[in-house]
Parts: C-alpha cells; sequence; structure tokens
C-alpha cells in the first residue's frame, strides 16, 4: 500500500508529504542503531523520537514513512530536515503498540 493512501485510511496527520513509496513491511523502534541495523527497507517506522537524527536514519534505512507515536512532534531541525529529504512523516495520539496494529491490519503486512 502506498504511504499516501495509508494516511488516507488511518486517519494519521500528514507531517510532511514525501515521494510515492509503498509500505511492504513496519519497524518500531527507538535505538538508532538497532534501526539501522534491523529495519527494513520500504517500512513503516514507528518511533516516539523525534529530532533530526531520525531524518537521517530513515533515509539511510530507506523506509516507506515515519509515524509519530502518542502524539510526538517533529523539533524544529527535524521538521526543516524532512522537508528537505522529502520524507513522509505521519503523526498520531496511537500508542507504538496500536500504531503497529494499525500499520498491520490496514496494510496487510
Amino acid at each position: 500500500m502506498i504511504v499516501s493512501e495509508f494516511a488516507q485510511k488511518s486517519g494519521y496527520t500528514v507531517i510532511n508529504e514525501g515521494e510515492s513509496r509503498s509500505i511492504e513491511n513496519g519497524y518500531c523502534g527507538d535505538f538508532l542503531s538497532n534501526i539501522i541495523s534491523r529495519a527494513p527497507e520500504n517500512c513503516c517506522w514507528l518511533t516516539v523520537m523525534n529530532n533530526v537524527n531520525v531524518a537521517a536514519v530513515a533515509t539511510l534505512i530507506d523506509c516507506a514513512c515515519i509515524v509519530l507515536c502518542e502524539g510526538v512532534l517533529p523539533d524544529e531541525a527535524f521538521a526543516v530536515r524532512i522537508r528537505q529529504l522529502g520524507i513522509w512523516v505521519l503523526g498520531t495520539q496511537d500508542t507504538v503498540f496500536q500504531a503497529a496494529k494499525k500499520v498491520a491490519n490496514i496494510c496487510g503486512i
């Protein structure tokens, strides 16, 4: 499922739109070295981290989108960087667990 379709079906807030990407998997985590070594390409990355390092890691792992959970919003540097890089970032009040269930159910993964 492409990210824009997931955003619409999930009801999550679009913080930043990126290029058209397909969500093929999901990954939950906040420990950046684990994300780098374990997150699959084209994943929907669920996190509560909101700093510019998240944009760097998202680019490195080539994720389809980032979902900021639990009402977290990007800090200023992160917001600037995701616009520059064209990274899909969505936001939700859902916990990471609730969001993971939603991603799995809507995307069929």
